[in-house]
Protein backbone atom coordinates (compact mmCIF):
# COMPACT_ATOMS: atom_id res chain seq x y z
CA UNK A 1 0.00 0.00 0.00
CA UNK A 2 2.90 2.40 0.69
CA UNK A 3 4.11 2.11 -2.90
CA UNK A 4 0.69 3.16 -4.19
CA UNK A 5 0.69 6.27 -1.98
CA UNK A 6 3.90 7.49 -3.66
CA UNK A 7 2.37 7.19 -7.15
CA UNK A 8 0.57 10.26 -8.47
CA UNK A 9 -3.11 10.21 -9.38
CA UNK A 10 -2.32 10.28 -13.13
CA UNK A 11 0.06 7.34 -12.76
CA UNK A 12 -2.58 5.35 -10.87
CA UNK A 13 -5.07 6.01 -13.62
CA UNK A 14 -2.52 4.91 -16.24
CA UNK A 15 -1.73 1.65 -14.32
CA UNK A 16 -5.43 0.87 -13.94
CA UNK A 17 -6.10 1.44 -17.65
CA UNK A 18 -3.07 -0.69 -18.63
CA UNK A 19 -4.27 -3.54 -16.41
CA UNK A 20 -7.75 -3.47 -17.94
CA UNK A 21 -6.42 -3.36 -21.52
CA UNK A 22 -4.00 -6.21 -20.81
CA UNK A 23 -6.83 -8.33 -19.37
CA UNK A 24 -9.18 -7.62 -22.28
CA UNK A 25 -6.44 -8.20 -24.82
CA UNK A 26 -5.68 -11.70 -23.55
CA UNK A 27 -8.85 -13.10 -25.07
CA UNK A 28 -8.10 -11.53 -28.46
CA UNK A 29 -4.58 -12.93 -28.85
CA UNK A 30 -5.51 -16.60 -28.42
CA UNK A 31 -5.16 -18.78 -31.48
CA UNK A 32 -6.88 -22.02 -32.38
CA UNK A 33 -10.46 -23.12 -31.92
CA UNK A 34 -12.46 -21.87 -29.01
CA UNK A 35 -13.90 -24.40 -26.60
CA UNK A 36 -17.60 -25.05 -27.04
CA UNK A 37 -19.31 -26.00 -23.81
CA UNK A 38 -21.08 -29.35 -23.98
CA UNK A 39 -24.45 -29.41 -22.26
CA UNK A 40 -24.57 -31.94 -19.47
CA UNK A 41 -26.53 -35.06 -20.44
CA UNK A 42 -28.35 -36.91 -17.71
CA UNK A 43 -26.70 -40.25 -17.05
CA UNK A 44 -29.16 -43.10 -16.61
CA UNK A 45 -29.05 -44.48 -13.10
CA UNK A 46 -28.27 -48.15 -13.31
CA UNK A 47 -30.83 -50.22 -11.50
CA UNK A 48 -31.44 -53.89 -11.07
CA UNK A 49 -31.51 -55.84 -14.31
CA UNK A 50 -34.88 -56.57 -15.87
CA UNK A 51 -35.33 -60.37 -15.81
CA UNK A 52 -36.40 -62.67 -18.64
CA UNK A 53 -36.76 -66.36 -17.80
CA UNK A 54 -35.60 -68.85 -20.42
CA UNK A 55 -37.03 -72.35 -20.85
CA UNK A 56 -40.05 -72.35 -18.48
CA UNK A 57 -43.55 -71.07 -19.15
CA UNK A 58 -45.60 -68.95 -16.73
CA UNK A 59 -46.86 -72.09 -14.95
CA UNK A 60 -43.26 -73.17 -14.36
CA UNK A 61 -43.32 -76.04 -16.86
CA UNK A 62 -40.28 -76.61 -19.13
CA UNK A 63 -41.01 -75.03 -22.50
CA UNK A 64 -39.28 -73.34 -25.42
CA UNK A 65 -40.18 -69.80 -24.35
CA UNK A 66 -38.81 -66.49 -23.15
CA UNK A 67 -40.95 -65.07 -20.32
CA UNK A 68 -40.55 -61.48 -19.16
CA UNK A 69 -40.75 -61.25 -15.36
CA UNK A 70 -42.99 -58.16 -15.50
CA UNK A 71 -45.32 -58.69 -18.47
CA UNK A 72 -45.47 -62.48 -18.37
CA UNK A 73 -45.09 -62.47 -22.16
CA UNK A 74 -42.16 -62.75 -24.56
CA UNK A 75 -41.98 -58.94 -24.84
CA UNK A 76 -39.94 -56.85 -22.39
CA UNK A 77 -40.41 -53.09 -22.16
CA UNK A 78 -37.54 -51.09 -20.65
CA UNK A 79 -35.88 -47.65 -20.81
CA UNK A 80 -32.68 -46.54 -22.52
CA UNK A 81 -29.75 -47.53 -20.29
CA UNK A 82 -31.58 -50.50 -18.72
CA UNK A 83 -30.19 -54.03 -18.74
CA UNK A 84 -32.02 -57.23 -19.58
CA UNK A 85 -30.77 -60.33 -17.79
CA UNK A 86 -31.85 -63.66 -19.24
CA UNK A 87 -32.02 -66.41 -16.60
CA UNK A 88 -31.91 -70.02 -17.79
CA UNK A 89 -34.49 -72.20 -16.01
CA UNK A 90 -34.63 -75.33 -18.18
CA UNK A 91 -33.16 -76.81 -21.36
CA UNK A 92 -30.47 -75.64 -23.74
CA UNK A 93 -31.26 -72.30 -25.37
CA UNK A 94 -29.68 -69.04 -26.55
CA UNK A 95 -30.69 -65.40 -26.58
CA UNK A 96 -29.55 -64.17 -29.99
CA UNK A 97 -30.45 -60.77 -31.44
CA UNK A 98 -32.00 -60.81 -34.88
CA UNK A 99 -35.20 -61.51 -36.76
CA UNK A 100 -36.86 -64.69 -37.99
CA UNK A 101 -38.86 -63.43 -40.99
CA UNK A 102 -37.24 -65.65 -43.68
CA UNK A 103 -35.17 -67.96 -41.50
CA UNK A 104 -33.60 -66.75 -38.28
CA UNK A 105 -30.69 -64.43 -38.97
CA UNK A 106 -28.52 -63.04 -36.14
CA UNK A 107 -27.74 -59.32 -36.45
CA UNK A 108 -24.63 -59.43 -34.23
CA UNK A 109 -25.88 -57.11 -31.50
CA UNK A 110 -25.75 -59.82 -28.81
CA UNK A 111 -25.53 -63.60 -28.53
CA UNK A 112 -25.47 -65.49 -25.28
CA UNK A 113 -24.29 -68.67 -26.94
CA UNK A 114 -26.02 -71.93 -26.07
CA UNK A 115 -26.51 -72.27 -22.33
CA UNK A 116 -28.21 -74.84 -20.09
CA UNK A 117 -28.02 -72.73 -16.93
CA UNK A 118 -26.74 -69.41 -15.71
CA UNK A 119 -27.43 -65.90 -16.91
CA UNK A 120 -26.60 -63.53 -19.73
CA UNK A 121 -27.18 -59.78 -19.81
CA UNK A 122 -27.15 -56.94 -22.29
CA UNK A 123 -27.54 -53.17 -21.72
CA UNK A 124 -29.65 -51.25 -24.24
CA UNK A 125 -28.31 -47.77 -25.03
CA UNK A 126 -30.62 -46.80 -27.91
CA UNK A 127 -34.41 -46.66 -28.13
CA UNK A 128 -36.07 -49.11 -30.51
CA UNK A 129 -37.53 -52.59 -30.79
CA UNK A 130 -35.07 -55.47 -30.69
CA UNK A 131 -36.25 -58.92 -31.78
CA UNK A 132 -34.37 -62.02 -30.65
CA UNK A 133 -34.60 -65.80 -30.87
CA UNK A 134 -33.10 -69.08 -29.71
CA UNK A 135 -30.62 -70.50 -32.24
CA UNK A 136 -31.74 -74.07 -31.40
CA UNK A 137 -35.50 -73.48 -31.68
CA UNK A 138 -35.64 -70.68 -34.27
CA UNK A 139 -39.08 -69.22 -35.03
CA UNK A 140 -40.75 -71.34 -32.36
CA UNK A 141 -38.85 -69.47 -29.61
CA UNK A 142 -38.95 -65.69 -30.11
CA UNK A 143 -38.77 -62.64 -27.90
CA UNK A 144 -38.49 -58.88 -28.24
CA UNK A 145 -37.24 -55.95 -26.21
CA UNK A 146 -38.93 -52.56 -26.57
CA UNK A 147 -36.60 -49.78 -25.40
CA UNK A 148 -38.23 -46.40 -24.71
Amino acid sequence: MRVMSRISGASRLFLLAATIVAGVGCGDTMTGPRATPTPAQPTPTPGAAHLVFVGRDTSGQPSNVFVDSVSGTSTSTIHVGDTIQWVWRSGTHSSTSGACSAGCVPNGLWDSGRLQSGTFQFTFTTAGTYPYFCTLHGPSMLGSVVVQ
